[in-house]
């Protein structure tokens, strides 16, 4: 999806007050140091997207702030108006905010209009950022793990002009004298009025195209788990809960597509040691007993709570196999029953819950069908993963966990803050009924994604207009309440990509578009994009492409979210708004 550079945000930018000399920025590499110290005495307001990554930042910060007996105030956001609620209720209580996960991608002090001795503090996986945040380091301070790089123009190539006040152009605001002498420092080499024109408008132009390029595509980069879990191992205070949450953030950007598998890998790495360390001892150097939580790392199957539900179930609702084997069509299920067969597993063993399978089926299972994979197309079955067991019963892999969370964040019947706090009180492991009731809501959540999916396919209902595919969820649609929630239709968005793909490769470069209902009432939808499938890059255009379709058509749409590929708008101009994007892929 190609967008033409006409639309890019405007150029001109006042040069602010409290702005850093040029090169200077309100980076954060020493996050204790500079952030928890300078925190730690105060009241907080942390401020919290409606995300699985964000879910266990404030879980993890929540255990630090406890044992420092900070005091502060968690309110979970969904979007930029909640934000501003949030702080305007809270902004004479509170002097240093903290943003998980939100607010990156907003020029802060110029929404929030605070006074002068507040700070905010950003953890922010989005990317990039707003460049009057990077900046304006009286007040932003951006925490990124120490040693990563952040990609930013230069200073002087974004505000240094803005700061030179334009001369005049004309004779005519001189006097006779003044003119002569203007005329003799010309001679002398002295730049004219038209030079300096020219000049500014050189550059101004640069600065444009500059600006539009840093903003072009929107990414994700170190998850805020890690970022406030490695705080707490600087500060001696890390345990084998801290880096279950840490894990869970990590493994819901790589199931969200927020990561590649490579970054991934990289970081699974990295939480290796920590994870031996911990899995030890209990952080005083005692053995760990044996009811308390052991961490270890191991590969797994890419399978949708496999050990929560039937493995018939879960091979048949999980995206990696459905799509791979088309259970949707009478041959896809043919084939699915017999790859069961050959692993040699019995139909009444795959259709009662894994953990009433018998013992040689159910530890088995991994082995036989990586063994089985290559022929039925499901080469990359397995993955790197790490899972968790409490006593000699419970066990739970990452995976499980994400599944877990998304969906009682996404909970069709809540509020925003009761779904947020629900779901972190599903992170406590003692909390075993509320994880148990959002493993269920997953599964229900899943089942709902996978019958959507196959009604698509089946009624043809997927669009393909040469630069992008887009479908619509239509009014009406049995398990419509799931879908009007961001993340679960964006899970449902990938499933269908892939789904798609599956039955024509030639689509595979495409990225695709998915609309749901909103708000019957109001007569409103919601609009997500994926980028298209890819094992290595996880850039996104959308978040460009989707404002300047809506400004060429005027609509009144509402980019509230934090990511900045969804979009809000009336369903009577969702028409318009495709037509406008498929004529900007034209240039």
């Amino acid at each position: 999806l190609k967008i033409s550079a006409g639309g890019s945000r405007s150029s001109k930018k006042e040069a602010k007050a409290g702005f850093g000399s040029p090169g200077s920025m309100g980076v954060i590499n020493r996050v204790k140091e500079d952030f928890y110290q300078s925190i730690i005495n105060q009241h907080v307001l942390v401020l919290a997207a409606l995300d699985v990554d964000a879910l266990c930042a404030c879980k993890i910060l929540q255990a630090l702030f406890k044992a420092d007996n900070v005091q502060h105030t968690l309110i979970p956001v969904s979007g930029k108006a909640e934000l501003q609620a949030a702080f305007t209720d809270h902004a004479d209580q509170v002097k240093s905010v903290v943003l998980i996960n939100c607010g990156g991608s907003l020029n802060l002090p110029e929404l929030l209009q605070p006074d002068d001795d507040v700070r905010f503090y950003l953890i922010d996986s989005h990317r990039p950022y707003e460049l009057d945040n990077v900046y304006n380091k009286e007040q932003v301070s951006i925490l990124v793990r120490e040693g990563e790089p952040l990609e930013v123009p230069d200073f002087d190539d974004i505000y240094a002009s803005d700061m030179e006040e334009d001369e005049p152009d004309d004779d005519e605001y001189y006097s006779d004298e003044d003119s002569l002498q203007r005329k003799r420092r010309k001679t002398d080499g002295e730049e004219s009025s038209y030079q300096v024109r020219k000049r500014k408008h050189l550059w101004r132009k640069k600065r444009e195209e500059i600006i539009y390029k840093y903003y072009e595509y929107t990414s994700h980069g170190t998850a805020a788990s890690l970022i406030i879990y490695e705080l707490a191992w600087k500060m001696t205070k890390q345990s084998n809960d801290l880096i279950w949450w840490a894990i869970i953030g990590l493994t819901a950007q790589l199931l969200h597509e927020k990561i590649d598998r490579e970054v991934y890998a990289s970081e699974t790495h990295d939480l290796q040691p920590h994870v031996l360390r911990e899995s030890r001892s209990d952080g005083e150097g005692n053995p760990v007993a044996v009811n308390s939580m052991k961490i270890s790392f191991d590969t797994d199957l890419r399978l949708v709570l496999y050990r929560h539900w039937t493995l018939y179930d879960s091979l048949s609702n999980s995206e990696y196999t459905a799509c791979r084997l088309k259970v949707w069509s009478a041959k896809g299920h043919k084939k699915l029953l017999e790859l069961l067969a050959e692993m040699g597993v019995p139909l009444t063993q795959c259709k009662q819950k894994f953990f009433s399978m018998e013992v040689q089926y159910r530890d088995n299972i991994k082995q036989w069908l990586n063994d089985s994979s290559r022929k039925y197309g499901l080469d990359d079955i397995l993955y790197s993963s790490f899972v968790a067991q409490f006593g000699y019963k419970t066990k739970l892999c990452a995976a499980d966990m994400v599944h877990c969370c998304t969906a009682l964040i996404s909970h069709p019947e809540n509020s925003h803050r009761e779904s947020f706090l629900e779901a972190l009180s599903a992170l406590s492991r003692t909390n075993m009924a509320k994880i148990q009731a959002g493993l269920e809501l997953a599964r229900q959540q899943q089942v709902a994604i996978v019958a959507q999916v196959r009604n698509f396919i089946e009624m043809h209902q997927v669009v393909c207009t040469g630069p992008f595919i887009y479908a619509y969820v239509e009014e009406g649609t049995p398990n419509v309440k799931h879908f009007c929630k961001q993340l679960i239709l964006c899970k449902l968005a990938r499933f269908l990509r892939e789904a798609w793909i599956a039955t024509n490769r030639r689509s595979r470069d495409l990225p695709f578009i998915l609309s749901a209902p909103l708000s019957t009432a109001q007569g409103t939808c919601i609009i997500v994009g994926v980028p298209p499938h890819s094992e290595e890059s996880q850039k996104s255009e959308f978040a460009q492409a989707f404002k300047q379709a809506a400004d060429r058509i005027q609509a009144r749409a509402t980019f509230d979210h934090f990511d900045g590929s969804v979009v809000e708008m009336s369903v009577d101009e969702r028409g318009r708004f495709f037509d406008a994007l498929i004529s900007l892929s034209a240039f």
